[in-house]
């Protein structure tokens, strides 16, 4: 719909003011001409003046009401409604705003259920498949072999990771976490979390191979260990779901105007530019509709960023030739003295 030339509220009121004031005189200078009595001249130059004025202030409200009843529609939980925003003064404005809040709201909505049926999905797996195998034992059906026991440990690590996963969201969601801040190596926790990613490709059956180059070669940074780790396990977990099997992962990290520089590239399908901001959204996945589903929480990369931010760095998928590369920038002297990005206390 074309948007209507802006003119403001204040402007449209003045000019409808105007409008019937003048409209009001030349009425009561034709009556005065023709010789009309003021008691029927005055009634016609008023009343004229303001249904003119009614038409105008019912065009402006008009949005103001459709956005009363999308409210309550919202109230009702539909978040479908919208509201017509045909002029592009404050009433446009606040349409506008109104839909996009309308979609946000929408989107949260849809959040909140995606929550309830992934966790549960999540859950429902391992914790099915732990039962079963522990009541086989119990019963005598399996022997607690040393197989067994490990393929149930493994169950019970999985489950450990998704409810880890869930707090980590609960954290994300207040915006909060304690930071122990320490000087580390950057290949050390590389070499840590390649370590991690290769076992859990290994378990996925997925044979991924890494490649790392750090210059230099002592690279050393200040934060919190356990949050790094969080991260590059993260995104490498994510790199090795979406690249093809047998391929390489690449990890390239170094210096970048007083930050660390640390570049995590795939040889997947790669990610188009408009879903480069979406992958970091909660229960999103980086993998194209028209691929086939790679399993993970959908949130691993979501507290990746949240990790980031609370150290002052930021993350994000950077442009590269093949598959997707995500680059993550660290301060070196790690994060503000005293407090974390978001507010959150940091030891030292």
């Amino acid at each position: 719909m074309a948007m209507r030339p802006r003119l403001g509220i204040t402007g449209r009121i003045v000019a409808v003011v105007a409008v019937a004031a003048t409209l009001a005189a030349l009425l009561m200078w034709w009556a005065t001409a023709q010789g009309l009595s003021p008691l029927y001249a005055l009634p016609v130059s008023i009343g004229a003046p303001l249904l003119l004025a009614l038409f105008v202030s019912n065009d402006i409200a008009e949005p103001l009401k459709e956005a009363t009843r999308a409210a309550k529609a919202m109230a009702r939980g539909d978040y479908s409604v919208r509201v017509a925003a045909s002029t592009s003064d404050e009433v446009g404005q606040l349409a506008e705003a109104f839909n996009s809040m309308a979609q946000d709201l929408a989107e949260v909505d849809q959040l909140h259920r995606d929550i309830v049926a992934n966790v549960s999905h999540e859950l429902r797996t391992p914790v099915a498949a732990l039962r079963a195998r522990l009541e086989n034992m119990a019963d005598g059906v399996e022997e607690p072999s040393r197989e067994n026991l490990d393929a149930a440990v493994r169950q019970s690590e999985h489950l450990t990771e998704l409810l880890q996963y869930l707090l980590d969201l609960s954290r994300l969601d207040a915006g909060v976490a304690g930071l122990d801040v320490r000087e580390v190596g950057v290949a050390d926790l590389l070499d840590s979390a390649i370590d991690v990613a290769r076992l859990a490709a290994l378990q996925n059956g997925r044979g991924v191979n890494f490649s790392t180059h750090i210059d230099p070669v002592d690279l050393r940074i200040h934060g919190d260990p356990a949050r790094l780790m969080q991260v590059l396990v993260n995104v490498l977990d994510n790199a090795t779901r979406h690249t093809p099997d047998g391929s390489t992962v690449h990890v390239d990290a170094g210096r970048q105007r007083g930050q660390a520089r640390i570049d995590i590239s795939d040889a997947g399908p790669g990610i188009a530019i408009e879903d480069r901001e979406r992958v970091f959204g909660r229960f999103q996945r980086a993998t194209p509709a028209s691929a086939p589903a790679t399993g993970g929480t959908g949130i691993g990369l979501a507290i990746a960023r949240w990790a980031v931010a609370i150290h002052g760095g930021t993350i994000g998928v950077v442009d590269s030739d093949v598959g997707a590369t995500f680059r993550i920038l660290l301060p070196i002297a790690g994060p503000a003295a005293g407090h974390s990005r978001r507010g959150a206390p940091v030891r030292s």
